[in-house]
């Protein structure tokens, strides 16, 4: 079972798994449908740019990684490629079944991660843009696009919940380079913590969450959402528990440090969704 468990999470299957729930938790909050192909068009473009970006990291070095996911990636590099050429071709074809306003804002998204590929991993700009606030605003927009298209119009409470789940995702790309911030050290890998110290992250993380709580319990009292009563409230605690979750991380690091507990709990509260789905 552990096996299993590190292979999915090695290849990035928990990260796209987590992201279709939270499109169908975002589409469900807006009162829209998602149509399979958005689904799908969703499960490739997520999958493939973790696993390209994963890629990516596996030809940096000639040593084996002390990364698990990089590692992985450098041990299983040609099957993988291939893995990925298969679904960008499935994503293609998928394209013919997706809502022309659809597509219009994956054109968005897809310009955002050629600029994420090309600063990053060809031009090396590491240090003007850094791939954890990249790789939020892509996540983010990618988990909404479908939602978005279906809407009419965008009012105040669409913007309320993007911004609250950025934060979120945020939150949880600055958190996992504290944890890994030895392995990122020792293996040449720059990320935020090695640029600026575990100290400014952490606390940086730390004013994000506040802020957020802040935002949720001004949703909670003065945002009227397409839904209301309790189904409203189940909505908004879901979104304050996957904050409080990162929270933790933060104040008891040397529990969630054993056994990469962090990875676990971390990709996990983007399964908390599931919840409001089911109910």
């Amino acid at each position: 079972m552990r096996k299993l468990l590190a292979f999915i999470q090695n290849l990035s299957l928990d990260v796209t798994a987590g992201a279709i729930i939270s499109s169908l938790y975002v589409a469900s909050l807006f009162g829209v449908t998602l149509e399979n192909s958005m689904l799908i068009g969703l499960s490739v473009a997520i999958w493939l740019i973790y696993t390209i970006d994963h890629l990516f990291d596996a030809k940096k070095g000639n040593q084996v990684s002390t990364n698990q996911r990089h590692a992985f990636h450098q041990k299983y590099f040609k099957l993988i490629s291939g893995a990925a050429i298969i679904v960008f071709l499935i994503g293609v074809f998928n394209l013919y079944y997706l809502p022309w306003v659809t597509t219009k804002l994956g054109l968005i998204l897809a310009v955002l991660v050629a600029i994420y590929i090309g600063s990053l991993h060809l031009l090396k700009l590491n240090k003007t843009w850094h791939k954890e606030f990249l790789a939020a605003i892509i996540y983010s927009f990618g988990v909404f696009v479908a939602p978005l298209s279906l809407l009419e119009q965008w009012d105040v409470f669409v913007c309320y919940v993007f911004v609250v789940f950025f934060f979120i995702v945020i939150t949880n790309l600055l958190v996992f380079p504290l944890f890994e911030y030895e392995n990122d050290k020792n293996g040449d890998n720059q990320s935020i913590v090695t640029l600026y110290g575990k100290a400014f992250v952490r606390k940086l993380a730390a004013a994000i969450l506040v802020i957020n709580v802040l935002l949720i319990v001004c949703g909670m009292i003065y945002l009227n959402p397409v839904m209301t009563g309790a189904r409203w409230l189940c909505s908004e605690y879901i979104l304050f528990m996957m904050t409080m979750v990162l929270a933790l991380l933060l104040m008891f690091p040397s529990f969630f440090q054993r056994n990469s507990r962090y990875r676990w709990v971390g990709d996990g509260i983007f399964f908390f969704p599931l919840i409001f789905l089911i109910l």
